[in-house]
């Protein structure tokens, strides 16, 4: 089974942490979430699953899950680990690739997009991609909650959502923010 410091020190910028996520702040993430009404919840970057276990434990059976992730020794536990599941999908490529891949199995518009992507260490303008195509592809009234190690992106996460709460988790190593958003209507984003 692949670990999170092996595939760190692999690629250190898709991976983003040496070690799984807290339950305080899996706990923190799920809180904006409301699963008596989500069709199609999209993970990006699940790796080891420590918060798709969670969504796995909170969804109704129909609830679409959609889990895309680049690393391969992640993807291969995944499938493995959720293979039979109903309504999982498990997808190995970018997030970027996120409507393609929506449309191509036929499935609504999520929800939620959960994303602890380290957008720190991705280049800007894939991370810029990223934010772009989950506005378009979700929900207008859809959440993208984000964990993130740093506020740095915030500024980047604004020009395509809207804030709508934050929390700093420090159980957690390294401590996190969740990073609550809604899509900003197309039409009025800032230049």
């Amino acid at each position: 089974m692949p670990s999170f410091v092996e595939e760190f020190f692999r690629n250190p910028a898709m991976v983003g942490s040496l070690v799984p996520s807290s339950p305080e702040l899996t706990e923190k993430v799920m809180e904006a979430i409301d699963f008596t009404q989500a069709r199609c919840i999209v993970e990006y970057g699940p790796g080891t699953g420590v918060f798709t276990d969670a969504l796995m434990k909170r969804r109704r059976a129909e609830t679409v899950l959609v889990l895309v992730e680049t690393n391969e020794s992640f993807s291969q536990l995944l499938q493995e680990r959720y293979q039979g599941q109903p309504n999982v999908h498990i997808i190995q490529g970018s997030a970027e690739n996120t409507p393609d891949y929506l449309q191509r199995l036929d499935l609504p518009q999520p929800d939620y997009v959960v994303c602890g992507l380290p957008f720190s260490s991705l280049p800007l303008r894939l991370g810029w991609r990223i934010l772009e195509h989950t506005q378009h592809v979700l929900e207008p009234t859809g959440k993208l909650i984000l964990f993130q190690y740093t506020l740095l992106n915030t500024r980047l996460f604004e020009r395509f959502f809207q804030p709508v709460h934050q929390e700093h988790v420090l159980l957690n190593l390294p401590p996190a923010y969740v990073l609550v958003y809604t899509p900003r209507p197309i039409e009025n984003q800032p230049a």
